[in-house]
């Protein structure tokens, strides 16, 4: 179901709501959690990294970094721990930088918002920016210095360097705010100058300063990727992943991925989730972007329908999240399992017009274990998202609903979009 690109940010930024940040049900928590565990033997094979959890509304940059860390892991068969504050602290910048006089700092954003920001800032691993971030399962800095910022916006030296648009002033506020090291504000500002007069995208001389100064630029990240002519694996760079922009919510290039909309009508949506399911098949770690009802989320850590009819609605937003594995009945096959190991002729036998996918399992940002959202999740940080909650419709709610389910009036599709790689 396409939706517009305003739209779909704002619901996005609505995921302060759902992760964690202050009055809406999801509490801010530091402890770690198990969130080790990766599902391996499953349908397919998607190599993740372990799961993290945000504690502001950037869903999207954490389901965007899990991507890129899939992708590298198929090709070096490491797993490397990328920055999520690192892309969140240039997108403040950005706000800050170019846009009007803002009181507050927007969190949401898309994939496309994610791929311009490593087009122009590059990959850093977790300790090169907040070292202690790095045994942390969720980034308490990301919060702190969210707070810091919206507060100095409304009265302090932040707000008179906004209005003055002195993009100095603007980095070195938002350096305190971040806590940074003085050896990591020197590496920012030998890399980008101190007022970010130069970027990764545009520089060329900062491709030789970025690797001094422990920033990777997309043309030095490895992915592995299938290649759309020869059908063959191979390895190449986060920078022919991302392509390059080719007008609205597009980008271009042999290995670029790009956003698909969600059909409206269910031959469509069979084509489309055949699409997906060659992708998973063949270990593409696709993003999905979705709308959350928390009534729809049972112990089990699956988003059902059944389960957000009994409650009816409740409180919603937007999410962006990895999907990992699905489970689905096969004609002439049965029904494949998510978590067991499916053969290459059932994976073909799965592509058939007759398939009905029952769920999909996804890579969440919401941390590990949970007793206070679920207790029986088939997989730490993972959860199932029920094919009828995905097709809906559901009620959408105003944000400020409450408990009054008479003012969610509206039917909307959950499922938003998916990104694809290139041939699929």
């Amino acid at each position: 179901m396409a939706l517009d690109l305003v739209k779909r940010t704002r619901w996005l930024a609505i995921l302060a709501m759902l992760a964690g940040a202050a009055a809406t049900g999801c509490v801010a928590d530091s402890g770690r959690g198990d969130a080790e565990a990766v599902a391996t033997d499953d349908i397919t094979q998607v190599s993740h990294t372990k799961v993290k959890r945000q504690s502001i509304g950037n869903c999207w940059i954490y389901a965007t970094s899990s991507w890129l860390e899939a992708l590298d892991r198929a090709a070096t068969g490491q797993e490397k721990d990328t920055s999520e504050s690192w892309l969140t602290y240039w997108h403040w910048f950005e706000q800050l930088a170019t846009g009007g006089t803002p009181t507050k700092i927007s969190t949401g954003g898309t994939y496309g918002t994610a791929a311009a920001l490593l087009s122009r800032y590059g990959v850093v691993l977790e300790g090169d920016f907040i070292a202690g971030d790095v045994e942390a399962e969720m980034s308490s800095r990301q919060s702190s210095a969210l707070h810091a910022v919206e507060m100095w916006l409304e009265s302090g030296p932040l707000k008179d360097a906004v209005a003055r648009r002195d993009r100095r002033a603007i980095r070195a506020e938002l350096d305190k705010a971040w806590e940074l090291e003085p050896a990591v504000i020197a590496r920012i500002d030998a890399v980008f100058g101190e007022g970010v007069t130069r970027t990764l995208d545009r520089s060329p001389e900062t491709a030789a300063l970025a690797a001094a100064n422990r920033i990777v630029t997309p043309k030095t990240f490895p992915v592995q990727l299938l290649d759309p002519e020869t059908k063959q694996k191979v390895n190449v760079t986060l920078a022919d992943a991302l392509g390059t922009p080719a007008g609205f919510s597009r980008r271009a290039g042999k290995f670029a991925w790009n956003e698909l909309d969600y059909p409206r009508d269910a031959t469509a949506r069979r084509a489309f989730w055949k699409r997906v399911q060659r992708a998973l098949h063949d270990n593409q770690p696709v993003i999905a972007s979705w709308k959350v009802d928390f009534n729809a989320l049972d112990a089990r850590a699956v988003f059902s329908m059944d389960e957000l009819r009994r409650r009816g609605p409740g409180r919603q937003g937007g999410h962006m999240t990895v999907m990992h594995d699905y489970q689905a009945d096969v004609p002439g096959v049965g029904r494949l399992m998510a978590g067991v190991p499916a053969t290459p002729e059932q994976m073909s036998a799965a592509l058939a017009d007759g398939t009905v996918i029952q769920f999909v399992r996804v890579k969440n940002s919401w941390g590990g274990i949970r007793p206070d959202r679920w207790t029986d999740a088939a997989v730490p940080g993972y959860h199932d998202l029920d094919m009828f909650y995905l097709d809906g419709p559901i009620k959408e709610c105003p944000e400020d609903h409450g408990t009054d389910a008479s003012l969610c009036t509206r039917d909307v599709t959950p499922l938003w979009d998916v990104v694809l790689p290139a041939g699929y």
